[in-house]
C-alpha cells in the first residue's frame, strides 16, 4: 500500500438538507471522496419543518438526488436517515468517519436541518469536519493551498493530524504562526517545519507576533494570500463555547466566516 493511499480519508459524510447549499455541498463532498478513493455517506439532517412548508419537494428528494450525484461520479456511497428529531453526534451517525462536509447555516435555510450542525457536531463527534461558507459555489478550488492555523495548543495539533490526508495533496502550505513570541526561527516551529515535511509536505512558514493590538483572525487574514489560498485549517475552541459565544473568539469567527472553507477539528 502506497504512503497516498494510506494517508487518505476512508470514510466521508456529507449532511443533507433540502437548502440550495445542499447540491454544492454535495459536488464538494464527491470532488474530495474521488481524491481520495473514500465511500461517501449522505446523512439527510432534515428537521420537520423541511416537510412542511415550500421545501417539501425538495426535502422528499434529497435521497434520490444524491444517489444520482454520486452515480454520475460512480462512487461508493450509501444514503442514511438522521430522523428529523436527531440531535446527537451519535443520532447523526458522525463517529465512523474520518471527515464530515458541512455547511455554515444560512439564515433562511437554518430551521430545514439539524440545529446541531455544524457547531455541536464539530464539538462532540472527534471527528474533523469541513465547513463550506453561505455562498460556496462547488466549481471553486478546495485544497490547493492551505494555510495552516498554528498556537502550539492541543486544538491546532489536533487539526493538523486530522488534516493530514490534504496537507499531504495540497500544492501549498502555509503554516501560520499566531504567537506572542513568534520566531519562524525557532526550535518550536522548525519542530513543526520539520515534521510535516518528513510527511512529504511542502511547507512555508508566515506568522504574527501577538502585541494584543491584532487578533488572530485579523492577523491572519491580513497575512494569507487571498488569491491563492483556498482552504484554512485550524483547531476548534481552545476556550469553551460558552466563552467565545459571549466574548468573541477565533472559533467563532471562522466559524462564520463568509469568504473561505475551514476544516475544523476539537
Amino acid at each position: 500500500m502506497s504512503y497516498e493511499e494510506i494517508m487518505s480519508y476512508k470514510d466521508i459524510i456529507v449532511y443533507l438538507d433540502a437548502s440550495d447549499l445542499n447540491e454544492p455541498r454535495v459536488e464538494t463532498a464527491i470532488k474530495i471522496a474521488k481524491q481520495h478513493r473514500a465511500k461517501l455517506i449522505g446523512v439527510d439532517i432534515s428537521t420537520a419543518a423541511a416537510f412542511e412548508g415550500d421545501k417539501r419537494e425538495r426535502a422528499e428528494a434529497i435521497q434520490d438526488t444524491f444517489e444520482k450525484m454520486v452515480r454520475r461520479a460512480g462512487l461508493e456511497a450509501e444514503c442514511r436517515v438522521a430522523g428529523r428529531s436527531a440531535e446527537t453526534a451519535l443520532e447523526l451517525f458522525s463517529h465512523c468517519a474520518d471527515l464530515i462536509v458541512s455547511s455554515q447555516p444560512h439564515t433562511d435555510s437554518a430551521h430545514l436541518a439539524a440545529a446541531t450542525v455544524p457547531k455541536d457536531v464539530l464539538l462532540t463527534a472527534g471527528v474533523p469536519m469541513l465547513i463550506l461558507p453561505v455562498g460556496w459555489e462547488a466549481k471553486e478550488t478546495i485544497g490547493r493551498s492551505i494555510l495552516l492555523a498554528w498556537n502550539f495548543s492541543r486544538e491546532s495539533t489536533r487539526a493538523l493530524h486530522d488534516s493530514m490526508p490534504m496537507l499531504a495533496r495540497a500544492e501549498r502550505v502555509t503554516l501560520f504562526v499566531f504567537d506572542a513570541g513568534f520566531d519562524p526561527h525557532s526550535s518550536e516551529v522548525l519542530d513543526v517545519v520539520a515534521h510535516l515535511r518528513r510527511h512529504g509536505i511542502k511547507v512555508t512558514v508566515e506568522g504574527w507576533r501577538d502585541t494584543g493590538e491584532v487578533d488572530a483572525i485579523d492577523a491572519m487574514f491580513a497575512s494569507l494570500d487571498r488569491e491563492e489560498t483556498d482552504l484554512i485549517v485550524a483547531g476548534a475552541y481552545g476556550h469553551s463555547p460558552l466563552w467565545e459565544s459571549l466574548f468573541g473568539g477565533v472559533s467563532e469567527e471562522l466559524l462564520h466566516n463568509i469568504t473561505m472553507p475551514v476544516v475544523m477539528s476539537h
